[in-house]
């Protein structure tokens, strides 16, 4: 369990952050430090080198313009040696073949004639810490000879005998550009080495201290950061099927967080939407069973009841066979009429590929003008149809849709006083031009609740249901889906007791590359 919440809590958000942040501040204070050591480091020696330099100026050269340095006389040799001597440095002649002529480290107390002996010196500087002469190899001094300039910004720390570090700076006897040798000064570099240890601790002990602090208020900073956070979290991980409705606070003050609500947002909107509709799909699948159930157990009932009657011996009396027989073929018919508009709406529902080819509407219409006015029996039927109308369509299936709404037409009007209009013409629709094709009737109409409802599956209204020759309620179903499938649009307008108008919108012939306009 242990292990569980520790790798919960590296793989968490914050902890990851926190680490990459401590990971920056501590290269940030390792960079700082080491840039604060090296010019710390660098300004020291050069004062040390200045201080070597000084030395230096307190030195007679004309005394030493001699063309070898093995002409310098021994009294020569212990004046620059006096001069040059302090208890922190020693100090080495060189000749310019590399080769050390003398040399004198801090205790070796410098003496002339006027000096008094060892006894006159203080017990202090006589146990002070004797500072050996570092001596390079001859090729080394005879590089230096030959660099150019005075070598006033040349050093080198080099270990002495005693394995100690000790800077080491030089000067050019004689000429400059042809010098007769060196003279090299030296001391140790302890009190630098000191500073720079102390400062290195001093740096170290406040970048803890600063490490320290920046955990702290980096979990701080983190934790109210990641605040909104962790409340969308909570929000979405309490949303169920019954709090869809639910959303996010898009105003949280931080951008990133902000777009995340939205997104949040936006899906808990499209679930919702999908949540609905599947459950609308699912209520509409189970009136479907329902109707389709009751529809087709009517006729089923039907065929059943007179089938019995002609078994208990209807069959021998002429007239009760003729009845029977004449039912059980009409309720077979219905039956039948029943399965083909199922099948035909399963094969709509499939997305066939239809056939699409340029049309002239106003032959489409004339081809089935004899079935139109036989079914509508003593209603009027009356045509108003614009000539030279061409359409990319299925003739088959338009054909099917003024069929339907014709009929639907005839079930809703009066027997004979209805009238039945079809008419065609160019319109613009939607800032589009397109053929129309509209049905209109004065018939009963239907209620305004209704409209959105009429292209649903064996729905029928409840006026509707009471009439003999009510349908099954798929008819319209059928329309839509054809239209659909030809790429066109359909538009009811109904009012009770005044009569109902289908408007059927198809592409032009020189449109047809819009289709994708629905």
């Amino acid at each position: 369990m242990k292990k569980l919440r520790n790798k919960l809590k590296i793989k968490s958000l914050k902890w990851q952050l926190l680490f990459r942040f401590l990971v920056i501040l501590i290269l940030l204070l390792g960079i700082m430090g080491l840039f604060q050591y090296i010019s710390m480091k660098n300004y020291l020696y050069k004062t040390k080198v200045q201080v070597l330099h000084e030395r230096f100026h307190n030195l007679d050269f004309k005394k030493m313009s001699k063309e070898n340095m093995e002409d310098i006389t021994e009294s020569d040799t212990k004046e620059i040696l006096k001069n040059l001597w302090d208890k922190n440095m020693s100090v080495a002649l060189i000749n310019k073949n590399g080769e050390l002529l003398g040399q004198r480290s801090n205790i070796d107390t410098p003496r002339d004639d006027d000096d008094g002996d060892d006894d006159s010196k203080e017990p202090d500087e006589l146990k002070r810490k004797e500072v050996p002469v570092p001596v390079l190899s001859r090729e080394k001094y005879i590089e230096i000879c030959n660099e150019q300039g005075n070598l006033e910004h040349t050093y080198e720390v080099v270990r002495d005998e005693n394995n100690n570090y000790q800077m080491v700076a030089w000067i050019k006897v004689g000429d400059l550009d042809s010098p007769s040798g060196l003279i090299q000064l030296s001391t140790p570099i302890d009190d630098i080495t000191s500073i720079l240890d102390r400062q290195e601790y001093v740096h170290i002990s406040l970048s803890i201290m600063i490490l320290i602090v920046g955990t702290i208020l980096g979990i701080t900073i983190f934790n109210r950061t990641l605040k909104p956070l962790y409340k969308i979290t909570d929000t979405v991980e309490g949303i169920s099927v019954t709090d869809l409705h639910t959303r996010l606070t898009e105003e949280s003050g931080q951008l990133e967080i902000n777009r995340l609500s939205k997104s949040f947002n936006i899906m808990l909107e499209r679930i919702e939407a999908s949540f609905e509709k599947e459950q609308l799909i699912k209520e509409k699948m189970r009136r479907f069973v329902s109707d389709a159930s009751h529809e087709l157990r009517t006729p089923l009932t039907s065929i059943h009841g007179f089938v019995e009657v002609l078994l208990r011996g209807a069959a021998k009396n002429q007239e009760k066979l003729d009845l029977a027989l004449n039912s059980i073929l009409m309720e077979s018919e219905r039956l039948a009429k029943l399965v083909n508009d199922l099948l035909m709406l399963t094969k709509l529902d499939q997305k066939p590929i239809v056939e699409i080819n340029k049309e002239n509407l106003d032959d489409v219409i004339n081809e089935i003008v004899p079935q139109l006015q036989i079914l509508s029996r003593n209603r009027t039927l009356n045509l108003n149809l614009k000539n030279n109308i061409y359409v990319y369509i299925n003739k088959n299936q338009i054909k099917q849709v003024i069929f339907n709404i014709t009929q639907n037409a005839v079930i809703h009007t009066d027997r004979n006083k209805g009238i039945i209009t079809i008419s065609t013409d160019i319109e613009n629709y939607q800032n589009k031009t397109f053929a129309v094709l509209k049905i209109s009737d004065n018939g009963a109409g239907i209620p305004k609740e209704h409209l959105d409802k009429i292209y649903d599956r064996f729905f029928r209204s409840d006026f509707h249901r009471a009439r003999e020759q009510g349908g099954y309620g798929l008819g319209l179903s059928i329309v839509k889906s054809i239209i659909d499938s030809n790429r066109g649009k359909i538009r009811v307008e109904s009012e009770l007791g005044v009569g109902t108008t289908f408007s059927i919108y198809l592409k032009l012939e020189n449109k047809a590359d819009e289709f994708d306009i629905f």
